[in-house]
């Protein structure tokens, strides 16, 4: 949605347009920043309420565990890391689609994204079966997130590196919504051709 909404904005050439009406041009891209933002904390919630819904049933046939392990602190923290990561990913998509000209090559500069973190996924799963002790690495986009899911499905979560991961998420967030808005205000970007 990202990539179609920015991206395929200025492929279309309805970009132009929308920079003619009275609003600013950072107005403009926190508009399109939180109408993104609005859709994936939706689908990420409803991710959260899957995963919720179906760890009690996971556990309980799992031989030997009880199906009410997870608190709701747990729960409480799945919630707010997917939700952060959710938010950082809306950030990393929406700057990256801004250099974009088609949809299509939004998709090609997408990709390295989408290998890192698949990579940084499978890699951060089979680092141990408990979250890092290490708290800096808390603070590294997508690890984070991965060393924090690790911690709440091993039973060794905690609520300092869950704060320092929904934090540091949160602003690299923020970086990222300062960077879409200058990128909004520069006519070379905008008007790429």
């Amino acid at each position: 949605i990202a990539s179609e909404s920015i991206a395929g904005e200025k492929e279309r050439g309805t970009f132009a347009t929308m920079l003619i009406t009275p609003l600013k041009r950072w107005e403009l891209a926190l508009g399109k920043i939180v109408s993104i933002s609005i859709i994936a904390l939706l689908s990420g919630l409803s991710s959260f309420v899957g995963v919720m819904l179906s760890l009690p049933r996971m556990m309980g046939s799992a031989e030997g565990m009880d199906a009410s392990i997870y608190t709701f602190g747990d729960y409480a923290l799945l919630l707010a890391i997917v939700l952060s990561t959710v938010l950082l990913f809306v950030g990393l998509i929406s700057v990256i689609s801004a250099f974009a000209r088609t949809i299509k090559e939004a998709a090609q500069l997408l990709s390295p994204l989408m290998i890192v973190v698949m990579l940084i996924t499978v890699l951060g799963g089979f680092m141990g079966t408990s979250a890092s002790d290490n708290l800096l690495l808390y603070l590294v986009p997508v690890y984070n997130s991965v060393q924090c899911l690790v911690g709440v499905f091993s039973f060794s979560s905690s609520v300092l590196p869950a704060l320092l991961t929904v934090g540091s998420n949160l602003v690299f967030t923020g970086v990222c919504i300062i960077a879409l808005t200058r990128m909004f205000g520069s006519e070379r970007i905008i008007f790429s051709r």
